[in-house]
């Protein structure tokens, strides 16, 4: 049986930091930096997911160019909805490593019934997909060995 995002974010927490659109780079920069993370949710008033916004997307979009943070606004950078990939609780962590790797994305915000539900990033997946092997190696081990 195949792990489930739902599982992936059981382990790792459902939180997930979020930012306005009407909000300047420069706080989403400060968000990110005090969070140490690399990715906000960009959300409405009520709470409803319209796009993401990076590091990347900060440096490359408004930094790079030669616009200032501090006049820019998050609707300026981020990456909107439309142009995601998005997945469900129910999909697996191998799904969304294919979606990663094929999109080159870094984050997937993860929905349920239409409504932020959590983020999962490269990161995330990796680290399952690491400590999974490691206890199938384990378990390998303890079996040829004879000690299960």
């Amino acid at each position: 049986m195949s792990t489930t995002v739902g599982d992936l974010l059981r382990i790792k927490g459902t939180k997930v930091e979020t930012i306005t659109a009407a909000e300047t780079v420069l706080e989403a920069i400060r968000r990110m930096s005090e969070k140490h993370i690399g990715c906000l949710a960009v959300v409405t008033k009520a709470g409803k997911l319209t796009g993401i916004v990076s590091e990347r997307d900060c440096l490359w979009k408004v930094i790079a160019p030669g616009g200032s943070p501090k006049t820019h606004l998050v609707k300026d950078a981020m990456t909107p909805l439309a142009q995601m990939k998005t997945v469900v609780p129910a999909q697996t962590v191998e799904e969304c490593m294919g979606l990663i790797t094929s999109r080159r994305h870094r984050h997937l915000p993860v929905l349920e019934d239409g409504k932020l539900a959590g983020l999962v990033s490269i990161g995330d997946v990796v680290k399952f997909m690491l400590d999974a092997q490691e206890a199938t190696i384990q378990s390998l081990e303890k079996y040829i060995t004879g000690t299960f």
